[in-house]
C-alpha cells in the first residue's frame, strides 16, 4: 500500500497529504490507520516510547510536510515526530468527521498542519471537538508519557 501511496499521493508533493486534498479513498484509509495508531497508542495506563511507534504512511505523509516547512532538514527526535504523527492523526480525523458533518473546520495549509494552535483555534471554536476526542479515549487523564503537551493544551 505505501508503493500505491507513493504513486497516487506523495509523488505530487506535500500539498497532496494535506487532509483536504485527500481524495476519499485515501482520506478513507487515512482514517483507519491515523485511527489504529491512535488507538494502539494512546491505551490507559499503557505509555509507549515514542520509538516504538508509527505507521509508514503517516510517517511519509509527516516527513513530507516536514520537508517542505524545515527546507534544509526534517530531522526530529523520536519524540517530536510521535507528537507530529498524532497531530496529523488528528487533522485527518478532523477532516473526516467535517466531510460527513460540515463542523465548519478551515483547511490547514502546509504552515500549520502540524501545529498545536491550529487544533487549539478550532477547540476554542467547537468546545465538543474536545469531548470527542475524550470519548474516543484519544485524550486520557494519564500524567505520563509523551502526549502529556499536547494533552494539555487541549484542556
Amino acid at each position: 500500500m505505501l508503493s500505491r501511496f507513493n504513486n497516487e499521493v506523495l509523488s505530487y508533493g506535500p500539498t497532496a497529504v494535506l487532509p483536504q486534498n485527500l481524495n476519499s479513498n485515501w482520506i478513507h484509509k487515512l482514517q483507519k490507520i491515523a485511527d489504529d495508531f491512535l488507538d494502539s497508542n494512546f491505551a490507559l495506563h499503557d505509555c509507549k516510547d515514542p520509538r516504538d511507534i508509527g505507521d509508514p504512511i503517516l510517517m511519509a505523509c509527516v516527513y513530507e510536510i516536514l520537508g517542505f516547512q524545515q527546507r534544509d532538514s526534517a530531522d526530529v527526535s523520536p519524540k517530536e515526530m510521535a507528537e507530529k504523527m498524532a497531530i496529523y492523526s488528528i487533522s485527518i480525523l478532523m477532516e473526516s468527521v467535517n466531510r460527513e458533518a460540515d463542523i465548519g473546520l478551515e483547511p490547514p495549509n502546509l504552515d500549520d498542519i502540524l501545529s498545536m494552535d491550529r487544533i487549539m483555534a478550532f477547540k476554542d471554536k467547537n468546545p465538543e471537538f474536545v469531548k470527542v476526542l475524550k470519548q474516543a479515549c484519544i485524550i486520557q487523564n494519564s500524567e505520563k508519557g509523551w502526549f502529556q503537551n499536547i494533552k494539555d493544551k487541549l484542556l
